[in-house]
């Protein structure tokens, strides 16, 4: 904030920057670098107004990640006017991969500002929410995904402030009236991402993740079915803390509840500590001005050595396929990419490091490929291509529907057996006959 602006003048500086999307548009000029946050702190009416503009402007670099909604610049035609790079992939980053018009990264989403700042945006532009009485607005749910030390230094920032977003409890996530360039108005409805429906199998898997789980633990849960039905499947649980990259809906229930409750937790007790967040409108509405809750910046929270902070931290995450080694695929299947690193090894890390701690991937045994065909999600080997998340030297608790595999310090041949013993028993013998091929057992 600059310290010249008093607590009143804000109100003229907002007004005196207030402008319409395509105004804020039109400041954009070829070869720009536009960093443009994540999820649902990307600002759609900046986004479309750009968009209106591919004809004139070339070379433009987007960074983002996570996206929640199709831009026009994501369209084919318009390749050449805008060049897209994300730090995470979702459903829509999936497709624009497919289509040959956005990039991934690879890195630990805990390097975010390492990311940003390597890319030099010039100009930066998030969601927020309506100024409070000092002039201070949030930049809320995805926050996280631009840091305020990038945001100062870009030339240009452009902020789109929204009435509907949840104003959460985070002070790295605070701008001032008199730190921003530009201000638009658009009430739009925040995306939502609906409570996804929990199969028996993970069912299964959440009960299993469940006895790991002892009271007074403070747990990291992945986003995604299985995440939400580990986390109903904690109902019964005392006393657990939260530090947690994301937090969804299930945490919502979890709190209410008083089965998170943090008082046991080593560091920052008492709070649910994350980077971001997603869910329901009943979720955004929970966590408005909630002071159960404390969002820091991505590059804090993920810090391995601040995970650690944490006695007996619980990481759970999900993989993609394991191979009779150990190690994890959780973002890619083959070439294609499915999904990002994220911040699986900064928690497994960190959960290493923790007093007490453990660390859990869990899978689904088996998938249907497009033929109908049922496959095993534990391989001999990964299709050529795929991508290693979590090396096997990682690796410690794998569980899937069929039970639990502690690998930790387990030698090949018998981390070989274990994992066997939980894949899908039509896929067992065929298993131990590629083990033994291989001189694994």
């Amino acid at each position: 904030m600059n310290q010249s602006v008093s607590k009143t003048q804000w109100k003229d500086l907002y007004n005196q920057k207030l402008c319409s999307a395509e105004e804020a548009a039109k400041i954009i000029v070829s070869n720009d670098k536009v960093g443009l946050s994540g999820g649902t702190c990307i600002p759609p009416a900046f986004c479309r107004a750009l968009s209106a503009r591919a004809n004139e402007l070339k070379n433009i670099l987007l960074g983002l990640g996570f996206a929640m909604d199709f831009y026009d610049f994501m369209d084919p035609k318009n390749k050449e006017s805008f060049e897209i790079e994300t730090m995470f992939v979702g459903p829509v980053e999936r497709i624009c991969m497919q289509q040959g018009v956005s990039n991934y990264v690879p890195l630990h989403l805990g390097d975010c500002p390492s990311y940003v700042e390597s890319r030099g945006y010039n100009i930066v532009s998030s969601v927020v929410t309506p100024p409070d009485e000092n002039g201070y607005m949030c930049r809320s749910l995805f926050g996280s995904f631009l840091h305020k030390k990038d945001i100062a230094k870009a030339d240009t920032v452009i902020v789109e402030v929204n009435k509907k977003l949840p104003k959460i409890n985070s002070e790295d996530f605070m701008i001032h009236v008199s730190e921003v360039d530009h201000i638009i108005e658009n009430d739009a409805d925040i995306f939502e991402v609906p409570e996804i429906v929990i199969t028996e199998t993970e069912k299964k898997i959440a009960s299993y993740i469940s006895e790991l789980i002892d009271d007074g633990s403070t747990i990291q849960l992945g986003f995604g079915g299985l995440g939400n039905a580990i986390g109903h499947n904690l109902k019964n649980k005392k006393n657990l803390g939260m530090h947690s990259e994301v937090v969804t809906p299930s945490v919502m229930e979890l709190v209410k509840s008083g089965v998170i409750n943090g008082s046991q937790k080593t560091f920052m007790p008492g709070k649910v500590t994350a980077a971001f967040c997603v869910g329901t409108k009943e979720f955004y509405d929970f966590i408005h001005e909630n002071d159960d809750f404390v969002f820091k910046d991505i590059s804090y929270i993920n810090n391995p050595l601040i995970i650690a902070k944490n006695d007996n931290l619980v990481s759970i995450n999900n993989a993609l396929m394991i191979d009779l080694t150990g190690q994890a695929a959780s973002e890619s299947i083959g070439t294609y990419q499915y999904s990002g690193t994220g911040g699986q090894l900064n928690f497994i890390h960190g959960a290493k490091l923790s007093k007490g701690g453990k660390s859990i991937i869990s899978l689904n045994s088996t998938f249907t490929d497009k033929n109908g065909e049922l496959k095993s999600k534990i391989v001999p080997y990964f299709p050529p291509g795929t991508i290693v998340t979590t090396p096997r030297t990682e690796v410690e608790y794998i569980v899937t529907e069929y039970g639990v595999a502690n690998l930790r310090y387990k030698s090949t041949a018998t981390r070989v057996k274990a994992l066997i013993s939980i894949a899908h028993p039509q896929f067992r013998e065929e298993l131990v006959k590629k083990a033994e091929k291989n001189n694994w057992i």
